[in-house]
C-alpha cells in the first residue's frame, strides 16, 4: 500500500471518527464530567479551556505568549499513551528517543537534535512537579499523571535551568483533600504487553491533609527484535510506586511532598540490515526485525525521586519553594559485536553510572490584582549534580584472531586482549538569581522583561588507560633483539608475545567557572477576548562539555580540541497569535520563530579516525561532539474544532529548518597525512528529524444506553520524506494511524476500549547507520550489517479502566 493511499485512508477514517482527545482539545484533568448527550444544546458546545502553568502560574493556554502544547491525563488515558516517548504522537515537531541501548535518552525539538551521549546539557529541559530532573527519570512508564506540557523556545528565565529549545514539564496527580477515591487501569496487547496501574486517594484530615498512593507494573517485548543466534526474547519490565502527601491548613498555605521509586530492566538485541560478510549471517532486510548478536544486551535502572512544593500567601505576596532530591543507578552490559564478526563469542562494553542530584528554588512574586500597573517575580535557584561514570571496554590486540599473518574469525585467542578503563566522575553546581517585571500598560497590553544571572561550576576528571594483562603479538622486527623475541615467548612465527603493561591515555578533564546571563522579553496585546498577538525574544546558554572516549595518546591537536568544547549561546525571536473562533467552537494558534546559535553543540554520525591507545594506532569509529554556528527557522500551527457536541477534531503542524553556517566538522574520507581525523566544511542540517510533521486527532461519541456512550477515536501522524536522518539513507514519507473504539459511562467512572496502533501496519525504515558495525582491532573490515530502526509494529489490545470517588 503506497503512502498516498495510506494517507487518504487515514484521513477518511479520521473524518468518519471524531473528537479530540489529544493534547490540544482535551479537557483539563480536574474538569467536571461532560453532560449527557441528550442535555446538549442545539448549538455545538464550546472547546474546553486548557489550563497550563508554562509561566509558573495557572492560566488559559490562549493567554500564554509562547508556543505550548498540553497533554492532559484524559488524553493519556484515551490514547493509551504508556511511555513518555508516545507523547510525540500528539506533539508534532517533538522527538523523544531512548536510543538503541534503551538508556541513552534524548529529546529534540525546534530543529535541533540532541543525543545524551554527547555529554552536553540537554537542549530540552525536563521537570517533574516543577523541579528539574535527569531526562532518564522521565523516559519511563507513565502513570497517574495530571498533565504534560511541552514548552517551545529558550527556557530558563522563569524556571530552573537554561535550555535552548524548550522544556517538558510532567505534573503528577495531587491528593484530593476532601474525598476518597481511586482508579485501576489495565491494558493487554498482542505483543506480550501487560500494563496495570492505579491509585488510591485517602483524606486523613478532612479538607486539610490527604495522601495518594499510585503504582504501576508494566511489561512488554520492547521492540520485538529477535536474534538469529540467540533464542531469548527481548523484554522490558517496569515497576514503580509513588506516594504523595498534601497539606493545606488554610487558604494561605499549602504543601505537597512526593516520593517515587522505580525499577526498570531491559533485555534487547540490536536490529540490523545488510548483506553480511559471508561468514557472520545471511542477508537481512529491515522489515525482518532481526539481529545477529550471540548475546543479549542487559540494562537495569533504579530511580528514587523526591519533590517538594510549598506555597504561602502573606501581605499580598506569594512566597513559594520547590525542591528535589534524586538518586539513580544505571548498569548496562552492551554488546560490542552487533555485526557478529566474532561468531560464538560476545564482548561487552560495561557501563555503571550512579548519579545523585538536588535542587532548591525559592521565589517571591506579587499576587495579581486588578488595576495594578507592575507585577514582579524575584528568586534564587541552586542545583548540585554528582555523577560517577565507569565504562570499561575490551581492547583487542594482534593475535586475537589467530596468526597475525593469516587471521581468521574462527581462530580466536582471547589471551590477546585487555581492558580500556574509562572513569569519568563529574560534579556540577549551579547557582542563579532571577527576576522579572510585567508592566500592564492597559487591561489588554502587557510587557514582561526577565533575566537570570547564572553562576556555573563544572569539574570532570577523565581517566583513560589500558589495564595490565593480556599480550600483543608484536613483529619481531620491531623489537631490539636483532629479529628475535629475546625474553618474550612466541606463538606465531615472526611475532613475539609482548605483555601489555598498564598505561594511561591523555584525556584532559575539564574545570570551568562560568557566569552567563540569559534574558527574555515578551510583549502581548489582546484585541478582544478571542484574539491575542505577541512577540518575544530570549537567549540561552549551555556549558561546553568535556568529551570522553577519544584515544589520543599521540596528543593530536585537532583531537585535543574535540575533547573540550566552548560554551554554547543562542538568541531566539518568536511572533505569533492565538485566536478563538466560531463562538468558542474553534481555535487557531500560529507561531513563527528564528534562532541563531553561536557554537551549537552537536554530535556527528560515526566518523573514522586514527585511535592511539599508547600501544597501537588503528582506525576506529567515533561519534564526535563539537560546536558549530547555526540558524534555525520555522513555525508551529495548532487548530481545534468542535464540529458538533459529539464530534470534534484537531490538527497541528510543526516546521523547523536548521542549518550549520559553514561550520568545520569531522567527516569520513581519506585522512590527510600527519593528521588523525579529516575535517570538512559543512552546511548540513542541525536535526535528524524531518523538516515538518503533522498530527490529527478525532473522536465521535454517541449514547447507546442509559448513562453509556459508545465512541470511536483516531490518532493520525504524517511524516514527509527525510534525507537528514543519515547520510546513508533517505526515509520515504509515511503515516501512522491509531484507532480506538469502545464504550464508557457518561460520568467517566469506567471505560472499555479496543485499539489498534499502527492500524495500517506501516513499514518504514526510520534510521540506518552510515557505517557497518565493526569491532575495533579486527582485520576483516566491516560486518556488512548496519544498525537500523523501524516503524513500530502494529499492536492490538484492550484497555479497561474503572474509577471511583475523587479518582
Amino acid at each position: 500500500m503506497t503512502s498516498r493511499i495510506r494517507i487518504a485512508l487515514a484521513g477518511a477514517s479520521l473524518l468518519a471518527l471524531a473528537s479530540t482527545t489529544a493534547a490540544h482539545a482535551a479537557q483539563p484533568a480536574d474538569a467536571p464530567a461532560a453532560a449527557p448527550a441528550e442535555a446538549a444544546a442545539d448549538q455545538p458546545a464550546e472547546l474546553g479551556e486548557i489550563v497550563v502553568t508554562a509561566r509558573r502560574k495557572s492560566e488559559s493556554l490562549q493567554q500564554v505568549p509562547q508556543s505550548v502544547t498540553a497533554v492532559t491525563s484524559e488524553t493519556l488515558s484515551k490514547l493509551n499513551i504508556q511511555r513518555l516517548e508516545d507523547v510525540t504522537a500528539v506533539t508534532p515537531g517533538l522527538s523523544l528517543s531512548s536510543g538503541t541501548n534503551g538508556y541513552a535518552v534524548a529529546a529534540s525539538t525546534r530543529g535541533v537534535s540532541f543525543q545524551s551521549e554527547s555529554s552536553a546539557a540537554p537542549t530540552v529541559a525536563f521537570y517533574l512537579n516543577d523541579a528539574p530532573v535527569e531526562s532518564s527519570v522521565m523516559f519511563q512508564s507513565l502513570y497517574d499523571v495530571g498533565q504534560i506540557e511541552v514548552l517551545r523556545g529558550p527556557q530558563g528565565t522563569t524556571r530552573g535551568i537554561s535550555a535552548p529549545s524548550g522544556a517538558i514539564t510532567v505534573t503528577t496527580r495531587k491528593p484530593v483533600l476532601g474525598e476518597y477515591g481511586g482508579y485501576i487501569n489495565t491494558t493487554v496487547t498482542d505483543h506480550q504487553g501487560r500494563n496495570v496501574n492505579g491509585a488510591v486517594n485517602i483524606p486523613i484530615i478532612q479538607d486539610v491533609l490527604a495522601v495518594r498512593i499510585a503504582g504501576i507494573i508494566d511489561q512488554t517485548d520492547y521492540d520485538g527484535v529477535r536474534s538469529l543466534n540467540n533464542a531469548l526474547r527481548p523484554t522490558q519490565k517496569t515497576s514503580a510506586v509513588r506516594g504523595s502527601i498534601a497539606y493545606e491548613p488554610n487558604d494561605a498555605f499549602n504543601a505537597l511532598v512526593t516520593y517515587q521509586h522505580m525499577d526498570r530492566s531491559l533485555h534487547s538485541f540490536a536490529q540490523v540490515t545488510g548483506p553480511g560478510a559471508g561468514f557472520n549471517g545471511p542477508a537481512i532486510e529491515s522489515k525482518d526485525r532481526l539481529a545477529v548478536n550471540d548475546g543479549i544486551s542487559d540494562v537495569s535502572q533504579h530511580f528514587d525521586t523526591v519533590t517538594a512544593q510549598i506555597d504561602s500567601r502573606i501581605f499580598g505576596q506569594h512566597l513559594s519553594y520547590v525542591g528535589s532530591y534524586g538518586y539513580q543507578k544505571i548498569k548496562a552490559a552492551e554488546n560490542v559485536d552487533r555485526g557478529n564478526l566474532l561468531p560464538g563469542l560476545e564482548l561487552y562494553n560495561i557501563a555503571y553510572s550512579p548519579q545523585e542530584r538536588t535542587s532548591h528554588e525559592i521565589r517571591l512574586a506579587s499576587e495579581p490584582a486588578p488595576g495594578r500597573f507592575l507585577d514582579y517575580t524575584v528568586g534564587a535557584f541552586y542545583q548540585w549534580i554528582a555523577t560517577d561514570s565507569q565504562a570499561p571496554q575490551p581492547q583487542l590486540f594482534s593475535g586475537f584472531f589467530g596468526n597475525p599473518a593469516s587471521p581468521s574469525p574462527f581462530a580466536i585467542d582471547q589471551r590477546y586482549q585487555t581492558t580500556l578503563s574509562i572513569v569519568a566522575p563529574s560534579r556540577s553546581e549551579e547557582t542563579s538569581f532571577f527576576g522579572s517585571v510585567t508592566a500592564h500598560f492597559t487591561e489588554n497590553t502587557e510587557l514582561t522583561v526577565g533575566g537570570r544571572q547564572i553562576i556555573s561550576r563544572f569539574v570532570r576528571s577523565n581517566q583513560l588507560g589500558l589495564l595490565a594483562g593480556g599480550i600483543n603479538a608484536t613483529p619481531a622486527s620491531r623489537l631490539p633483539f636483532g629479529g628475535s623475541c629475546g625474553p618474550f615467548p612466541s606463538t606465531y612465527a615472526g611475532f613475539c608475545d609482548v605483555p601489555v603493561a598498564a598505561s594511561s591515555i591523555p584525556a584532559p578533564g575539564k574545570r570551568s567557572m562560568e557566569r552567563p546571563f540569559i534574558y527574555n522579553v515578551s510583549l502581548s496585546h489582546r484585541f478582544n477576548r478571542d484574539l491575542m498577538v505577541y512577540a518575544n525574544t530570549g537567549s540561552s546558554w549551555r556549558y561546553g562539555p568535556g568529551v570522553i572516549g577519544i584515544s589520543n595518546a599521540g596528543n593530536d591537536p585537532t583531537l585535543a580540541a574535540l575533547q573540550n568544547l566552548n560554551d554554547e549561546t543562542s538568541r531566539s525571536y518568536e511572533v505569533g497569535f492565538k485566536s478563538t473562533l466560531l463562538d468558542g467552537r474553534a481555535r487557531l494558534n500560529v507561531a513563527l520563530f528564528r534562532q541563531t546559535f553561536k557554537n551549537l553543540i552537536i554530535r556527528t554520525e560515526p566518523v573514522q579516525y586514527l585511535a592511539n591507545n599508547g600501544q597501537t594506532i588503528s582506525p576506529a569509529l567515533f561519534n564526535f561532539t563539537l560546536g558549530v554556528p547555526a540558524t534555525i527557522e520555522g513555525f508551529d500551527i495548532d487548530t481545534a474544532l468542535q464540529i458538533t457536541p459529539e464530534w470534534n477534531a484537531t490538527l497541528a503542524l510543526s516546521y523547523a529548518d536548521g542549518r550549520i553556517d559553514n561550520g568545520l566538522v569531522p567527516c569520513n574520507g581519506a585522512i590527510p597525512a600527519g593528521q588523525s581525523v579529516r575535517i570538512c566544511q559543512s552546511n548540513g542540517s542541525t536535526s535528524r528529524d524531518p523538516l515538518w510533521s503533522l498530527t490529527a486527532t478525532s473522536e465521535y461519541h454517541r449514547q447507546v444506553a442509559d448513562n453509556v456512550d459508545g465512541f470511536v477515536r483516531g490518532l493520525f501522524n504524517y511524516y514527509p520524506e527525510n534525507n537528514r536522518k543519515s547520510t546513508a539513507l533517505i526515509i520515504d514519507d509515511y503515516s501512522l494511524l491509531n484507532l480506538y473504539a469502545g464504550v464508557r459511562s457518561q460520568d467517566g467512572a469506567w471505560e472499555v476500549a479496543l485499539f489498534a496502533k499502527n492500524a495500517f501496519k506501516t513499514d518504514e525504515v526510520l534510521s540506518q547507520d552510515a557505517n557497518a558495525y565493526t569491532v575495533s582491532g579486527n582485520p576483516f573490515g566491516s560486518s556488512g550489517y548496519f544498525g537500523t530502526t523501524y516503524t513500530p509494529r502494529r499492536e492490538v489490545g484492550v484497555n479497561v479502566r474503572y474509577a471511583f470517588g475523587s479518582r
